[in-house]
């Protein structure tokens, strides 16, 4: 694939309009309520507004009436209705290329009514790259890891000089030596490099690990960081 060697060559702002927010039909799924439960009210997902959003998936179980047209969008990690509204010839030729089966991209918005999700779309269009699928979901874990990344640094507030623990521990896991290490870090190396016990290291490994920000490689003591850029 075409992306397969560049997955830090690029940030999700150059791969998907910056108005949009590319999303799994998962991510959706835990999405939360940003007021009350009343029809208008978008939804966030790691702290972002999802008001606009973009999924890419296959299409089945597409209804036509005269006005609308109604399917289910299914990528892998669950299932979302969407309702595209036809209010003119450009639309009604749009909606006429959507076929069950075939996987498109949706651009569409999210919105809360009466304690359910309402997916409206108001682009759909035919995937014509096998690439672009998986390309789609690159996009969608780049942003959640800078979305997470972004809301745990303002969670923790780190101070001037550094000194706070959990932005230590992913410093040492984000140097270089750590990231070109195949197995990554040792958590007794980490202690031993912030010159702490390891029982004061283990915490801010699992919020890290929690938060997606670090992974587990050959067992559940070596780590490394998600973050390469």
């Amino acid at each position: 694939m075409m992306f397969s060697s560049q997955t830090g060559a690029f940030s999700p702002s150059q791969l998907t309009p910056s108005s949009t927010t590319p999303l799994t039909v998962k991510q959706i799924a835990a999405a939360q309520l940003t007021g009350p439960d009343e029809e208008g009210v978008p939804f966030v997902v790691d702290g972002v507004d999802t008001s606009k959003i973009t999924v890419v998936g296959m299409v089945s179980g597409k209804a036509e009436t005269g006005t609308d047209v109604t399917f289910t969008l299914d990528d892998g990690t669950g299932r979302i209705d969407f309702i595209r509204w036809v209010n003119d010839a450009a639309d009604s030729s749009e909606t006429a290329a959507i076929q069950n089966g075939m996987y498109v991209s949706v651009i569409g918005t999210l919105k809360g009514l009466q304690d359910k999700k309402r997916a409206t779309a108001f682009c759909v269009r035919p995937v014509t790259d096998d690439n672009e699928v998986p390309l789609h979901f690159t996009q969608c874990v780049q942003m959640h890891m800078e979305n997470t990344k972004t809301m745990s640094q303002l969670a923790i507030g780190t101070n001037g000089s550094g000194t706070d623990l959990y932005t230590q521990v992913l410093n040492v896991l984000s140097e270089p030596a750590s990231i070109e290490s195949d197995h990554g870090v040792h958590i007794d190396e980490i202690a031993k490099r912030l010159r702490l016990p390891e029982s004061k290291i283990v915490d801010a490994i699992n919020f890290h690990l929690d938060s997606g920000h670090i992974f587990s490689t050959i067992d559940d003591f070596h780590y490394k960081s998600a973050y390469i850029d």
